[in-house]
């Protein structure tokens, strides 16, 4: 029983931000896993100001 409790509880999303080769943000993405793709990296929230911007340093999530 307590494994189908396990799995019918919704992960807590993860939110990372799709870099262009300037270090700019073009897109925003939150989910359970990783987007696939290398220039995708974990934010600590998902603002919608950030797109077309560097992201600030703070926002950044230690790997």
């Amino acid at each position: 029983m307590l494994k189908l409790l396990t799995r019918l509880r919704r992960r807590t999303p993860r939110h990372y931000a799709l870099l262009d080769e300037h270090g700019r943000c073009r897109m925003l993405f939150s989910g359970a896993s990783r987007p696939e793709g290398a220039n995708w990296v974990e934010v600590q929230e998902a603002r919608l100001s950030w797109i077309g911007r560097p992201l600030p340093t703070e926002s950044l999530r230690a790997a």
